[in-house]
């Protein structure tokens, strides 16, 4: 349902730093000879599964839709590795991509952020961590159909209306959340759950993607609106008519290589600002 991989002008993978152990990452170089800039992708599965192979197709037509090099970071899982050992994982491979930008063939002037689900919720916690952190700069984020809040606590009428049938599950999500946090306390944490941050102010301008018929839709869409509230620039798009996950589905769907388009369109936007 992905579709047949995109070709690519150079694909290769490396080992970076991660706080605890070398983390695989793999390169996409649309135009290798080119210092492009920089997207850091993080993909989804409730932080519990997926890995550089499930996204190797997205990944590929991101950085063709983009012209951008895109790096995806294989983080460590739930339930072996706890919050906030992903996060810290995510933190930690993007400041050293950062850093080492010339190396990797990009340019050093932009590097942003982008992740799909739990993937978007990694995404959300670096741009806090390097606002917090400081040392590293951030141009943009990408959050597609991101999760920003636990689903035990959440009463958005997204989780009811699309609590079943829509490929992700309300349950699913629990049981998600369950193998990532080491007591529920920790949702309250904003590097867990980033809506729940007190400040949201000078972040780097988001794309903020929601789905329809997805039980996320709600946080994201919230997340969206408090962001702009706190003086960030946000571009906030919502597919009708869509499911959770339809990012990955573009060989079945026109609305994920129209996704796919929509963000390749938004980071050369802000690449070029």
């Amino acid at each position: 349902m992905q579709g047949e991989p995109e070709n690519v002008g150079e694909i290769r993978d490396i080992l970076v730093p991660g706080p605890a152990g070398a983390l695989p990452v793999r390169l996409y170089h649309p135009a290798p000879g080119q210092a492009l800039p920089l997207v850091v992708y993080f993909h989804g599965g409730g932080w519990v599964i997926g890995d550089l192979e499930v996204v190797d197709k997205p990944c590929r037509a991101l950085a063709n839709a983009s012209g951008c090099i895109v790096a995806s970071v294989n983080y460590r899982v739930s339930p072996e590795t706890k919050f906030p050992g992903p996060a810290e994982d995510c933190y930690t491979a993007t400041k050293w991509l950062a850093e080492h930008a010339q190396a990797i063939g990009a340019n050093g002037r932009f590097v942003a952020v982008a992740g799909d689900s739990a993937g978007g919720n990694l995404a959300a916690v670096v741009a806090l961590m390097a606002r917090d952190r400081g040392g590293l700069a951030l141009s943009c984020q990408v959050l597609i159909y991101p999760v920003t809040a636990p689903a035990a606590a959440t009463q958005s009428a997204s989780y009811q209306e699309n609590a079943e049938g829509y490929l992700l599950t309300k349950g699913s999500m629990e049981s998600f959340w369950d193998h990532y946090l080491a007591s529920p306390d920790e949702g309250k944490n904003p590097y867990a759950s980033p809506l729940h941050a007190a400040d949201l102010s000078r972040l780097p301008p988001a794309m903020v993607i929601t789905a329809e018929f997805d039980p996320l839709r709600d946080e994201g869409l919230a997340y969206a609106k408090r962001l702009q509230q706190a003086g960030v620039s946000v571009n906030a798009v919502h597919y009708a008519g869509l499911i959770h996950g339809f990012f990955w589905l573009a060989g079945a769907l026109d609305a994920g290589r129209e996704l796919t388009a929509d963000i390749g369109n938004e980071l050369r936007k802000q690449a070029s600002a």
